[in-house]
């Protein structure tokens, strides 16, 4: 069980560098359309993947597959009956939340501080599966 969960927070840290970067491009490269202003999360989220710039939508996407990784590991922590890997995934996984809810308010507000939020939750992340690597033993120790 851990093993599985040790795979699963490596993948999860590979998604989350390259959201990393896919971010940082959006917000340097991107413009988000004035009509995505003042849409709600699920609008935002929608508009952002049929109709915003490539970068944008990619991030977007990958940003969901992120929190099906987040459950994962969550539910595989829990398997494995370990209270440190609980905290370690349940933490990973609230950063992901707070960091996919602060995308969809950046693209309808384009709101500095979420953007700041998107990417101190997902450093966030990044500690927290780094804590999962570090505590678990390799397949075979």
């Amino acid at each position: 069980m851990v093993s599985g969960l040790r795979a699963n927070s490596l993948a999860a840290l590979v998604m989350l560098v390259v959201e990393f970067g896919l971010g940082l491009g959006a917000n340097l490269y991107a413009s988000l359309p004035a009509t995505d202003h003042h849409r709600g999360a699920l609008a935002a989220f929608g508009r952002a993947v049929a109709d915003g710039p490539v970068v944008v939508s990619v991030h977007a996407l990958l940003g969901t597959l992120l929190l099906a990784a987040g459950i994962s590991a969550v539910v595989r922590a829990s398997l494995a009956r370990r209270a440190p890997l609980v905290v370690a995934a349940g933490t990973a996984l609230l950063a992901i939340i707070v960091a996919w809810g602060s995308g969809t308010r950046f693209v309808g507000t384009i709101d500095n501080g979420a953007s700041l939020a998107m990417g101190l939750a997902t450093g966030l992340a990044v500690l927290a599966y780094s804590v999962i690597l570090f505590i678990t033993p390799p397949a075979g120790s």
